[in-house]
């Protein structure tokens, strides 16, 4: 049955983010739906919007978002900031100080002295972010905001990724849902709801990948179980039953490597993953280590270092030469938002042996080509690989796709395994693809399924949020400062 024509707004932070969507946003509007795409930041990563060049039926892209002008605008901002470091004082953060540092700057001069605390009990916790929740739900909508909403006229919004640190979006859901505009929040990556801050609202509908990001929205983010939709990964249907748009001898001859020899692929991770100083001394032991290690037991192994596109600069000038059949591509990064950058991203891993990265989404999109993933632990990237809960999903004994190694030998030994037997971990990979990427069976695309969502509750009008009391909210921050000792946890 099909749903009839509606109008979607889709309120997304940049335009990177359509990598994610544009394959939901397509389709919408080939189902005859009009979809409205708008950025709280426009001018970040403007090449994003390629992905929806030539794209059928009605999209618009309209720019910048309004931001609150109002009183409230400050004091949301406060409170949301302080939301998202509260988070982190939870003890399941307590080995997580990147995270925990990365947000403390989002604290507002009358919460600074949070930021002296590094972990906390649940009990305490769960009360400071209970109370900053009503202090979200007492500030008010914001009328030009609703002003806006009402010009474009949406029969739904949708927003992502709502969770970044005193993220703007959390005023356009309030609105949405002050005008009765049913609401929904796309979760946008796998690390989404553990490395950033809380949603700090209940949208109508939360879209995730898999049960385990269902699990994450419940009991880190309060979420409705009723309103969570489990859909799968849309924004890596396009890697599945792909053919490369290349036949190997011409890859390697485009990229600089032999053709008549295997190649380890090696991905970039971001920047606030790998710093780029650490990330090109690791990769230089590591390239050595792989070098030396296998050449002497299944002969010479080409390298490929594929750069993360937001963390390339440091690639452009490297200087390689000490090492045969090393080849860095492409050296300034390179989005894959386009067809063309899309089809070369996959010719890269499908043409690899294996695959090594420290703790990025590419080591996923490996995994679905059915290459073996790899890593090491390394000292250098123990606050964002152990310090961080999504890089848990990788792991073996968490069900995870990964051939993780404790030190460069043990690394290169997993090496020599996959290159002489590559079939060895493909059950291992199918099952992480089956749970992970697409729950709902390896043949069936979530981009149809989020589509329908979307399109399913949409007409149905939302119904507001009731307002809290100023007294009810007093006695909570009562009950929440006198709870700050150390009997409570706090530390």
């Amino acid at each position: 049955m099909t749903s009839p024509a509606m109008k979607f707004l889709f309120v997304l932070q940049y335009p990177g983010y359509l990598r994610y969507f544009d394959s939901v946003i397509r389709l919408l509007a080939e189902r005859g739906h009009h979809v409205v795409v708008a950025y709280d930041s426009p001018h970040k990563q403007p090449e994003g919007a390629e992905a929806l060049r030539d794209a059928e039926g009605t999209i618009e892209q309209i720019g910048r978002t309004p931001t609150r002008g109002d009183l409230w605008g400050p004091v949301g901002r406060a409170v949301r900031g302080t939301i998202d470091y509260a988070r982190y004082l939870h003890p399941r953060f307590a080995d997580s100080p990147y995270l925990r540092d990365r947000m403390r700057k989002a604290l507002p001069p009358f919460a600074a002295f949070l930021g002296r605390y590094t972990t906390a009990g649940e009990p305490a916790t769960r009360r400071l972010i209970r109370w900053l929740t009503r202090l979200e739900c007492a500030i008010p909508s914001s009328l030009a905001i609703e002003h806006y909403l009402r010009s474009i006229a949406p029969d739904a919004l949708v927003v992502s990724p709502l969770v970044t640190d005193q993220c703007p979006q959390v005023d356009f859901v309030k609105s949405a849902k002050a005008l009765g505009i049913r609401n929904a929040l796309c979760v946008a990556s796998w690390d989404h709801l553990t490395t950033k801050g809380l949603m700090r609202i209940d949208p109508d509908l939360v879209a995730v990948w898999n049960e385990e990001q269902k699990t994450e929205a419940i009991e880190f983010h309060g979420t409705r179980p009723d309103r969570i939709v489990v859909t799968g990964a849309q924004n890596f249907d396009r890697w599945f039953n792909r053919p490369p748009s290349l036949d190997r001898e011409a890859f390697c001859g485009m990229v600089g490597l032999r053709p008549d020899r295997p190649f380890v692929l090696f991905v970039g991770s971001t920047a606030s993953i790998s710093a780029p100083e650490a990330e090109e001394e690791f990769v230089r032991r590591w390239a050595h280590a792989v070098r030396t290690g296998l050449t002497g037991r299944v002969g010479e192994v080409g390298i490929l270092i594929r750069p993360h596109p937001y963390n390339s600069a440091h690639w452009e000038e490297i200087d390689l030469a000490d090492l045969d059949n090393v080849a860095v591509y492409p050296k300034s990064g390179a989005n894959p938002v386009n067809e063309r950058d899309r089809a070369d991203y996959f010719d890269s891993l499908y043409h690899s042996a294996a695959v090594v990265g420290v703790n990025t989404t590419a080591m996923i999109e490996a995994a679905i080509i059915g290459r073996t993933v790899h890593t090491v632990l390394a000292d250098e990237f123990s606050d964002t690989q152990g310090g961080t809960l999504h890089f848990r999903y990788l792991l073996p004994d968490q069900g995870g796709c990964g051939r993780v190694a404790t030190s460069l030998d043990e690394h290169v030994g997993q090496l020599v395994e996959t290159l002489e037997s590559p079939d060895r971990n493909r059950e291992v990979l199918r099952r992480f693809v089956g749970s992970f990427v697409r729950p709902h069976g390896p043949d069936v695309a979530a981009t149809p399924l989020l589509a329908g969502a979307l399109a399913a509750p949409a007409a149905t009008p939302a119904e507001a949020e009731p307002r809290i009391s100023g007294l009810s909210i007093a006695v909570d921050g009562a009950q929440v400062l006198a709870s700050f000792d150390l009997e409570d946890g706090f530390t």
